[in-house]
């Protein structure tokens, strides 16, 4: 019993204060903030949310602002894919939950924060495809009317009777922004259901790693390395996948993205000149949307601390894109 307590309790991977990973395959998560459960007219914004199924394996939280009953008009539909590492955090818990709250009561959009598996329990590409899931699903509600919803049982009615999918928007932070980058090429290629098009992109602070940055190889040493190697351990190429490397060799084509615009924002810290470059490869891809950079001061926290000015005013202006 002894010997089983040691080997359970050694550690093979620790990234420090976030997540533990024990020999044994258990996982700790050591940073995490609490759930949120459901609420209608939230007294603070007035929104209301609710979580829903999506398959066996994936879920949302569906967000709705306060519309005044003098108000018919539909509403823009945003789909988030929250960041973390791919390991980390949830569309039901507080960090995301709050600034998705925010940004619907701000931009008066409807929005629907996916749910996916994380890693390394699910590791690359299930985030992926569980967020395209859900992006299929919230498509799956075009053209439907009051009628059709009584025999569709997994549709929602906050969708259908607000939506207007004509400004349908998929935005994402960190790793959350690289999954809407891959899911943006992915819709150049494969159509949504009903024949949706995803009107913009936004990439908050989005995750990539690019080999001919200067700063690469400090870069490449620190945590946002090692989430990629606990994520896709296993990923053909390494660092130089093409899902994480845009800019790569055998990468698709950025001209191919399924949107036609994208606003992307960045912050000074160390993943900025990878930024850049990602920017300078969509620029010189010949993709023929309308591109939006936010070149904000400060941290990337500080877009999610919702109590200053500073970050407020951020939000009004990734919010504005959407309006």
């Amino acid at each position: 019993m002894a010997t089983s307590t040691e080997t359970s309790d050694e550690v093979l991977f620790e990234l420090p204060p976030y997540i533990k990973i024990f020999k044994d395959g258990r996982v700790e998560r050591l940073h995490s903030t609490p759930n949120v459960p459901p609420s209608l007219n939230d007294p603070e914004t007035g929104v209301s949310w609710k979580d829903v199924p999506i398959s066996s394996q994936v879920s949302a939280r569906i967000y709705l602002p306060k519309i005044p009953e003098s108000e018919n008009k539909k509403l823009p539909i945003l789909v988030y894919f929250h960041g973390a590492g791919f390991c980390l955090e949830s569309a039901f818990k507080e960090f995301y939950h709050t600034y998705v709250k925010h940004f619907v009561a701000e931009a008066k959009a409807i929005a629907i924060s996916v749910e996916f598996r994380l890693a390394p329990e699910h590791k690359l590409p299930t985030a992926y495809e569980d967020c395209w899931t859900g992006l299929q699903w919230v498509s799956s509600h075009f053209g439907l009317d009051n009628s059709a919803l009584k025999n569709s049982i997994d549709k929602e009615a906050w969708i259908v009777n607000h939506g207007d999918f004509s400004r349908l928007y998929v935005s994402g932070d960190s790793t959350g922004a690289n999954i809407v980058h891959n899911a943006l090429l992915r819709a150049g290629k494969e159509e949504l259901n009903g024949g949706v098009k995803i009107l913009g992109g936004i990439l908050n602070y989005p995750y990539f790693l690019i080999s001919t940055s200067e700063k690469q190889s400090d870069y490449m040493e620190n945590e946002y390395r090692a989430y990629w190697k606990l994520a896709y351990p296993e990923a053909p190429g390494g660092d130089d996948n093409p899902m994480i490397n845009p800019t790569v060799d055998n990468a698709p084509d950025l001209a191919g993205y399924g949107c036609s615009r994208l606003l992307v924002s960045m912050v000074a810290d160390e993943a900025r000149e990878i930024t850049l470059l990602y920017i300078e490869a969509l620029k010189k891809s010949g993709w023929k949307g309308e591109l939006d950079v936010a070149d904000f001061e400060g941290d990337y926290f500080e877009l999610f601390n919702l109590e200053t000015e500073v970050s407020k005013n951020k939000l009004r202006r990734l919010t504005s894109f959407v309006k």
